[in-house]
């Protein structure tokens, strides 16, 4: 219903009278949910198009926009912020810039001034790397009351009297619309930009659907499904699995409606997804320009697929990286190393990589990239021993240096401008009104190239030394208000990370030639540098169930690795969990046991026999499933499809997954159902079987699902695990110490239904494997034992 007259006529006669209650701000405080409830805070807010013109890439129109003040108001017991339009006030203007990025993506951007940006990074920093397709066509028309942008894909309808945008498929389908508001509380804004002090913000809304579900905005610790929750999106160190915060925030959400959109900001940004208002989806930048790309396809993997045509696809990491990681925080020398080696092939348990945490370095934390005399003395040749003995080496490091005059990378930084500054021109220091810890240490500026090029020298004679890998840690909690070369604070925190990361994986890269960093913290773009772990989990089942949440949810974000610290890193997992995190583990895209805790320690055989036996059957399983699990990343990172899949992801069409958050796809033909709570409190497991033929991966009974739930008995050794019907799973040889850096020779091919067909891949060579009849017809050698599952 349109409402003609004023909610509250009494508050609205004069705006002015209210400019003495105005909120006093302080300008560092650069939240976007004031601006929703502030005084006398200026809006500008879209109503009609004045003028079009068809452009080179697509249209470009002006909007006229009323002002509007943001005020309190009162009726009864209720307090709200209402909309108020300013009386006698001049129209302003917004400029709009539609442009056709590709068949079934547009590039939306608004604002009062002119729309271009000046990039101050290079584009390997940047979250947006792609570029248009050429020659696109596509037709503009101006009919009476619309105007209509058509590609062979979507259709965009624009109409003249409320510059509303819908749009739809190329077969006149529905796929959503811009929301405007006739009401006049600020439960959502629309499309408007706010004005407030020296800052400016962009405001944009589109209307959901009753059974639309939202996903994406990166790694989610809390819920994988967005609607409705509200979301913290501001980089952070999260210090636990299980709440709002996150390393990794991704301006990138996907809708079951057939749509997703991008936002295409560094700067300060708030989603509000069906939080402020029911049935609508809202984000604001505070920005002068708002840009985003609203992305079509055909299902959500192809939506993500269509994103990562933008902001770049993740490269394949060697084969080796597919093996497991041993690691605690931190091995204290070589001695402790040398043991823990010599225990892991005693004991049998297959393992490719051994790291070296915090303490490489003289001291503790004292990140100066150069390895303790004492503790860690010819590192080349203790290396060298380790490789030989099938052990590849992986170093830690971050993104501060600590101040100290012996840390000559402190002092070469520092003398050289490298490093962030403060309002005065000082090294930055945080303040000393909190306690805290590592507060004074110095931040190296990654929007400095010089520093960029100074430190991937460092990192690149790190890995002359015969380093495979680096952890990029932290990178997350950089201050806004901190002074850096080439970028403002507010838009340099959430893509730090981003520009960390680029700079140590290149770095790497052009010694190794391998795609491959250990990274904590991303955003956008940071895809294009794997792998990333979940961070700092507490030791808890709630631990456990936040990480493998955070794994879906950046699988929906365009990530295709992740991995996660095996029995959590805060405190010391019981032996139960830790066997269940395990089990989780080597069923994730990358497999790394580590614990914070110099002696706490994150090898199996420390948790018991029983947690060793357990162990090691899951890694003997994972490592003879490598020919599966690395033809699976190949297939993965071309599509943009993560390893683990959430089951939305696999099953859209089936409403029964859109909030299934406790068991996932690995790879296309897995089912993973991890067991999440301690046998004390639970001995069976609800799992969601989507319809058809599945087996039992460890019985081989045949169960046909209508789309239902089944329920299991629990045991201590047994993570469920089922087989779509169709699959082939190819295995190498059982009991190998370590990858071999090889998927071949397959010793056993296992086929699950009548009919069904495989290419094993290494990314080089392939073999195609097929199953006629429950007959194997593929040229295989006559070594190779055949078992057919019908």
């Amino acid at each position: 219903m349109k409402i003609t007259k004023n909610i509250f006529p009494q508050f609205i006669e004069d705006a002015k009278i209210a400019e003495t209650v105005k909120t006093d701000r302080s300008d560092s405080d650069k939240s976007l949910d004031y601006m929703y409830t502030s005084d006398m805070i200026e809006f500008i807010k879209a109503s009609f198009i004045k003028s079009f013109k068809q452009s080179k890439n697509g249209i470009e129109y002006v909007i006229c926009a009323d002002k509007h003040l943001n005020r309190t108001v009162m009726t009864h017991e209720t307090v709200m912020n209402q909309m108020i339009k300013k009386k006698n006030e001049d129209a302003v203007e917004i400029n709009v810039c539609i442009d056709v990025w590709s068949e079934d993506i547009v590039r939306i951007r608004y604002g009062t001034g002119s729309l271009e940006r000046k990039e101050t990074l290079p584009k390997e920093q940047r979250m947006l790397t792609g570029k248009p397709k050429r020659n696109i066509k596509f037709t503009v028309t101006d009919n009476e009351n619309l105007i209509t942008l058509s590609t062979n894909k979507i259709v965009i309808n624009i109409d003249k009297s409320s510059s509303v945008i819908s749009v739809y498929d190329s077969n006149g389908e529905y796929i959503t619309k811009q929301a405007r508001y006739a009401i006049m509380p600020t439960d959502a804004v629309g499309m408007a930009i706010c004005f407030d002090k020296n800052d400016t913000a962009c405001f944009e809304g589109y209307e959901l659907t009753s059974k639309e579900q939202i996903y994406g905005l990166g790694e989610r610790f809390d819920h994988v499904n967005r609607r409705g929750i509200k979301t913290d999106f501001w980089n952070k160190d999260a210090f636990g699995t299980s709440n709002t915060r996150t390393y990794i925030n991704v301006p990138f959400v996907v809708s079951t409606s057939g749509y997703g959109i991008f936002l295409n900001s560094t700067a300060k940004t708030q989603w509000d997804i069906a939080t402020k208002e029911a049935s609508t989806l809202s984000f604001c930048t505070l920005e002068p320009v708002m840009d985003y790309f609203l992305i079509t396809g055909k299902n959500i993997k192809q939506i993500i697929y269509n994103y990562c045509t933008l902001t770049g696809f993740s490269p394949i990491p060697p084969i080796w990286s597919f093996g497991l990681w041993m690691s605690r925080n931190s091995y204290l020398s070589w001695d402790v190393v040398f043991d823990v080696a010599k225990n892991i092939r005693l004991k049998e348990i297959p393992c490719d990589v051994l790291h070296l945490d915090t303490a490489w370095f003289k001291d503790d934390w004292n990140c100066d990239l150069r390895f303790s005399k004492e503790r860690f003395p010819h590192p080349r040749e203790n290396i060298k021993k380790l490789n030989d003995q099938g052990f590849k080496i992986s170093a830690w490091q971050y993104n501060f240096i600590p101040p100290r005059e012996d840390n000559e990378n402190y002092v070469e930084a520092r003398e050289k401008g490298y490093l962030a500054l403060d309002k005065n021109g000082n090294i930055f220091k945080h303040s000393n009104d909190l306690p805290g810890s590592w507060k004074d240490d110095s931040i190296i500026d990654f929007s400095n190239q010089d520093a960029c090029q100074w430190y991937a020298s460092m990192i690149k004679n790190v890995i002359r030394t015969g380093i495979s890998a680096i952890k990029t840690d932290f990178g997350e909690g950089i201050p806004e208000d901190a002074v850096y070369k080439n970028i403002e604070g507010t838009k340099f925190h959430n893509n730090y990370s981003l520009t960390y990361n680029s700079v140590v994986f290149n770095a790497c890269k052009e010694i190794t030639n391998e795609n491959l960093v250990w990274a904590r913290s991303g955003t956008a773009g940071s895809q294009r540098y794997p792998i990333h772990w979940g961070g700092d989990s507490q030791c808890t089942f709630e631990g456990l169930q936040g990480t493998i949440r955070a794994g879906l949810s950046l699988g929906l974000s365009g990530f295709v690795f992740f991995s996660h610290d095996i029995g959590g890193f805060i405190g010391r997992p019981t032996p139960e969990l830790y066997i269940r995190w395990a089990q989780v583990g080597l069923f994730s895209s990358h497999s790394r046991c580590h614990g914070g805790g110099n002696n706490n320690s994150r090898e199996p055989w420390s948790f018991g026999d029983e947690a060793n036996r357990i162990f090691k059957k899951y890694a003997n399983l994972r490592y003879s499933l490598l020919p599966y699990i690395i033809s699976e990343a190949n297939y993965c990172a071309k599509n943009a499809v993560p390893m683990m899949k959430a089951m939305v992801l696999e099953y859209e069409s089936d409403l029964n997954t859109y909030n299934i958050d406790d068991q996932y796809m690995f790879g296309n033909s897995l089912l993973i159902a991890p067991i999440l709570e301690s046998l004390e409190k639970k001995k069976k497991r609800n799992i969601y079987l989507p319809k058809g033929i599945w087996y039992d991966y460890w019985t081989k009974k045949k169960i046909i699902s209508k789309g239902e739930w089944i329920q299991v008995s629990v045991t201590l050794d047994i993570m469920p695990i089922f087989v779509k019907n169709g699959s082939i799973l190819s295995y190498k040889e059982y009991g190998k110490q370590n990858t071999e850096e090889s998927i071949y020779p397959i010793k056993r091919i296992e086929s699950y239904g009548k009919n069904s067909s495989y290419v094993v891949t290494d990314g080089k060579e392939q073999l195609l494997i097929k199953v006629k009849n429950g007959k194997l017809i593929s040229s295989i050698s006559n070594e190779v034992e055949f078992l057919s599952i019908l």
